[in-house]
């Protein structure tokens, strides 16, 4: 299922100030990655928080929000990385 998101977004948690950066977007549909531009255009560079992300990531890039997948991965003394997947 997570093959059919129309994009997958990398992120990074700070554990300090726990928010939220925008590492990359990559689009499934044109098999591109956003530029720092078009991540800013959209408005999803910063989050406060888990849940902020996902309303914010599905109200600005148009996704399914039932459909809505997160995944914490690697994470250190100072950050965690994530990956979110935004569906139609």
């Amino acid at each position: 299922m997570l093959n059919s998101a129309k994009l997958v977004v990398k992120v990074e948690s700070d554990r300090t100030t726990n928010r939220i950066f925008t590492v990359s977007v990559f689009d499934n549909r044109t098999e591109s990655y956003w530029t720092k531009e078009q991540i800013h255009e959209r408005g999803i560079e910063w989050f406060l928080s888990k849940e902020d992300m996902k309303e914010t990531l599905n109200w600005n890039l148009n996704g399914d929000a039932d459909k809505y997948q997160f995944k914490w991965g690697m994470s250190c003394k100072t950050k965690s990385d994530g990956t979110a997947y935004i569906f139609d």
